[in-house]
């Protein structure tokens, strides 16, 4: 099992990583690089509803009609736009000043749907924790968008810091307690060449248990398939990761922490 794909690079281009229904049951993942020879890229959500998450830039998103801008990021420390897109529709994605990059985390969607850009004020930040594993936790869509299965967002770590933690997993029904859900991180490194680590694994009574860890640079993506994941950022470097969740519900919280590490919150 490997859980890890290395970041594509940064030349222009269309790089699916992840499909669904083969690496992931729920989720599918791309980065779009765009850049000189690709300015443009137009694509059919199909089946799937869609949340873009944009790093570089300035873009024109353009969804049957409907427009945004998104401006040039100019920190991942900083919250950013996100803009959600329902199923059956044609989106048109341009650099309107040198390169820019896009990720689109897919799931299962519903016709009818309208795009929505969620920035400014619309971003629901949290600080969480404490100590060495206090972090903020941008949240973009979740119960603010009529989305189908999509829950998406950012957490920041600041240097040396740990997010995650305590440990949680959604891989069972638990209701409302917990929810199965699969989930995928991307990974953002400032600076660009720090590091930083995640950890994923099962409960020690899980039929088919698993320990990976995984050292993550810049563009680096994880899958989340089940399991506890913990991530920790490099000394001196803040490490950032989109997270995208899809699953056999819809509810952001519903998750289990490991009991053995559950006592560090107090």
């Amino acid at each position: 099992m490997n859980l890890l794909i290395k970041s594509p690079g940064a030349q222009p281009g269309v790089y699916p990583l992840v499909q669904r229904g083969k690496q992931l049951k729920y989720l599918s993942f791309q980065v779009i690089e765009l850049g000189q020879g690709l300015q443009v890229h137009s694509f059919e959500t199909g089946p799937e509803e869609v949340a873009l998450n944009f790093y570089t830039g300035p873009v024109r998103v353009e969804v049957d009609g409907w427009q945004a801008e998104i401006p040039p990021r100019a920190s991942i420390r900083e919250p950013h736009p996100m803009v959600y897109v329902p199923a059956g529709v044609q989106v048109k994605l341009q650099a309107l000043n040198g390169s820019a990059r896009i990720t689109v985390g897919g799931a299962e969607g519903k016709p009818g749907g309208a795009p929505v850009l969620v920035g400014g004020d619309a971003i629901v930040a949290r600080s969480v924790g404490k100590d060495h594993f206090r972090r903020t936790v941008f949240t973009h869509i979740a119960d603010n968008v009529p989305a189908a299965h999509l829950i998406c967002g950012e957490t920041l770590n600041t240097p040396g810091c740990w997010s995650s933690c305590p440990p949680h997993k959604h891989d069972v029904f638990n209701a409302p307690h917990e929810v199965p859900m699969e989930e995928i991180y991307y990974f953002q490194v400032e600076p660009n060449q720090g590091f930083g680590f995640i950890r994923v694994y099962t409960q020690p009574d899980d039929p088919n248990p698993f320990d990976l860890a995984y050292a993550v640079e810049h563009g680096d993506t994880v899958l989340i398939p089940r399991g506890y994941h913990p991530v920790v950022a490099c000394p001196g470097y803040s490490l950032s990761y989109t997270w995208i969740l899809a699953g056999e519900g819809r509810t952001y919280g519903a998750w289990a922490e490991d009991p053995r590490h559950s006592w560090i919150k107090n």
